[in-house]
């Protein structure tokens, strides 16, 4: 059974709440609403859910992080993936979680040094199974590494999954209806307050609207008169296939550089955030077909069998899709209100973290929009003090 789908004769004029987008962020938000009586509505110009950004996404998840508020969001969102069927109530329900761990390898000289504090920083938030190893020991147990990996951290639990089954899961399990090729082409805004949304089948009344749209959040909020803080990125995931590449290895991240790759049916998924100016919202999102070749070539620096890889593929055996990364300043999301419009909020700007960290920004925003979490103590209000952090960016 898919989610409820409603077509052009079931067009709701009224609901409680309406998420305008249908991917990984708003079809949590639908759950979770849902389950707190809210009657919703998710507005999805795509004929299926999860078709923009969830789409092209290499959907990993970890807990290795140093941050609380990153720590808050990710943490108790893989413990939900690990028990994803009980949680959406549809027992058996699978989502293809893979707990293949997550390593971050480096050549810097001073790199165990450096991943030493790292570590005791995720130990300080509870986070206390990520494993320090030197370069020797990385090799021992992946025996492909470089000769030059003079440190790296490693988690077992972390990994990925299907961003699709999670989508859909959340979306069967909601009772939420889902309003497919409809588009949302305006925030009714009346005294101050929210009226409900313009679409492309005509006006759904509600006194609570979410922005989950990914890289069109902020065009959608403009129609609303706020201006929201952000700003969007091209990112690009290669699909490259070959027997060599181990099937059992973890994702696998150059802390230097920011190249990754992980395994994937019979090859491997690799990708790299290549410096490029901030873009306009595009769908689809163009890709560059030279960028299998650059991203085969970074990622052999941490492991040189990518270049016996490189030597051998042919056109049949490679492929590109690119999205776009929903940024803000300060490389956090914005979950809550939008004052001064009353009845505003949304669920955006994940700067890439989006799947990993879905049920629990979900479970945060219902927080503020059944007022349990008061906007003042609201650490992702859109209205905050935005100072960089020194997360690791992929």
């Amino acid at each position: 059974m898919g989610p409820r789908v409603a077509d052009s004769g079931a067009f709701p004029r009224t609901a409680d709440l309406v998420i305008i987008g249908g991917g990984i962020a708003g079809a949590a938000a639908a759950f979770y609403a849902t389950r707190e009586g809210f009657r919703t509505a998710v507005v999805e110009r795509k004929p299926w859910l999860g078709a923009l950004t969830t789409a092209v996404a290499v959907a990993c998840f970890r807990a290795q992080w140093d941050d609380p508020d990153f720590a808050y969001l990710m943490v108790p969102s893989i413990a939900t993936y690990e028990r994803f069927a009980e949680e959406i109530g549809v027992p058996g329900y699978e989502i293809g979680l893979r707990q293949q761990g997550w390593l971050f390898a480096t050549t810097d000289p001073r790199g165990l040094e450096r991943f030493q504090q790292w570590v005791e920083g995720q130990r300080r938030l509870g986070i206390t199974d990520t494993e320090l190893w030197t370069g020797d020991e990385a090799r021992r147990r992946f025996p492909w590494l470089s000769p030059d990996v003079t440190a790296a951290t490693f988690r077992a639990r972390d990994g990925w999954l299907s961003p699709h089954e999670v989508v859909y899961g959340y979306a069967r399990a909601s009772g939420a209806a889902f309003l497919l090729e409809t588009e949302a082409l305006r925030i009714r805004v009346t005294g101050g307050r929210v009226a409900g949304v313009e679409t492309s089948r005509g006006f759904l009344a509600a006194p609570r609207v979410v922005i989950a749209a990914g890289p069109f959040s902020r065009r959608l909020a403009a129609t609303a008169g706020v201006d929201l803080p952000l700003f969007l990125l091209r990112r690009q995931r290669a699909f490259v296939a070959d027997p060599a590449i181990p099937p059992d290895a973890p994702m696998v991240a150059d802390d230097d550089t920011g190249v990754y790759w992980r395994p994937e049916a019979g090859g491997a998924f690799l990708g790299w955030g290549l410096p490029e100016p901030p873009g306009e919202p595009q769908d689809p999102v163009p890709a560059d077909p030279l960028f299998p070749a650059r991203a085969l070539e970074g990622a052999a620096r941490l492991t040189p069998l990518f270049r016996e890889v490189a030597a051998r593929l042919t056109r049949d055996r490679v492929s590109v899709a690119a999205g776009q990364y929903t940024c803000t300043p300060d490389g956090k999301p914005l979950i809550g209100g939008c004052p001064p419009v009353d009845g505003l909020y949304v669920l955006t700007g994940d700067n890439g973290y989006g799947i990993e960290s879905a049920p629990q920004a979900a479970r945060h925003l219902v927080d503020v929009l059944t007022g349990r979490l008061p906007e003042a103590e609201n650490r992702f209000r859109v209205h905050r003090p935005f100072r960089p952090t020194g997360k690791k960016v992929l």
